[in-house]
């Protein structure tokens, strides 16, 4: 199953609530978007992201090789990140629309956003995982640049997995990536050993340079060996708003969110009191500079 037939281009070239493509998964929607004019701003992504990768050390979270950046892109503070920034949430917006009737500016504004970027050489991979926890209500992916000829797209497709239940014939095929997940396995790297999948149920998108995706937090994905000898480069996006609630049914995935379970009202208190603190800390001193365990707690967000 692919979504590559549902993104709608946009017309003229400001950021106004784009019109969406929309599929399902099941009963899951997933929302795609492809930003005709994003040429200019993906060179300029780009640089930034490739001097970052230069220049940090990065993280290891779900990625099985490659280059992930801390989670605070969104305090970067380049024009050019604030211009993607501005285009996520005027698409969140558009997504609001199509999922809540008549929603008013307490549910179309006020979207806080993470961010990080992902810079993928050849053989690298993502391994299956979710963004929920905390106030994630929607994820996303933008895609900078695909390292290889948009007409000729051949790996690095996002999966996202059928967690419908639907009864499906049994297949003999076999997951052509399963192998590679293994051996990234014996590097030590644990979350990167998967069970062998088909995928032929998953619904698949192939990236596309200024391709917007956005999607529950709660949908398993996962992403398929790069095979091309450039630079595979997304920025991927936590969107999370206080207004909102998921239905949290129990599952590999969402044991860690026991807290926001049994303690809903404390998490909001701790949640809006750390953004206050990240955002103002973020006006005064570099977020590079802030110490190791500040940053992991102030940008903590729950997610994988």
């Amino acid at each position: 199953m692919s979504i590559d037939e549902i993104h709608t281009p946009q017309a003229g070239g400001s950021v106004s609530e784009p019109p969406l493509g929309q599929t399902q998964i099941g009963t899951t929607p997933v929302y795609a978007h492809v930003w005709e004019d994003a040429a200019e701003l993906n060179a300029k992504l780009r640089e930034i992201v490739l001097h970052r990768a230069a220049t940090t050390p990065g993280l290891q979270k779900s990625q099985c090789g490659g280059w992930q950046s801390e989670r605070n892109l969104q305090l970067w503070g380049d024009p050019a990140i604030d211009e993607l920034l501005d285009r996520m949430r005027a698409m969140v917006k558009s997504v609001v629309r199509a999922t809540v009737q008549n929603p008013g500016d307490d549910l179309l504004e006020g979207w806080d956003i993470e961010a990080w970027a992902n810079v993928n050489q050849l053989g690298d991979t993502v391994t299956t995982h979710v963004h929920s926890g905390g106030v994630n209500m929607w994820a996303a992916v933008y895609y900078v640049d695909c390292g290889e000829d948009e007409n000729a797209i051949n790996s690095g497709f996002t999966r996202f997995l059928d967690m419908s239940g639907i009864p499906r014939p049994v297949s003999n095929k076999v997951q052509a990536a399963a192998s590679t997940l293994s051996s990234r396995g014996e590097d030590g790297k644990a979350n990167c050993t998967e069970p062998e999948r088909t995928g032929e149920y998953d619904l698949e998108s192939a990236p596309i340079p200024g391709k917007m995706i956005i999607f529950p937090a709660t949908l398993p994905h996962y992403v398929t060996p790069y095979l091309g000898n450039q630079k595979r480069i997304t920025i991927a996006l936590n969107l999370r708003h206080t207004k909102f609630v998921v239905t949290d049914f129990e599952n590999h995935f969402s044991r860690r969110r026991q807290m926001w379970r049994n303690y809903r009202g404390l998490m909001m208190a701790m949640y809006s009191v750390k953004k206050v603190v990240r955002e103002n800390l973020a006006k005064y001193v570099p977020v590079d500079k802030w110490p190791t365990r500040l940053k992991r707690s102030l940008l903590g967000g729950g997610g994988i």
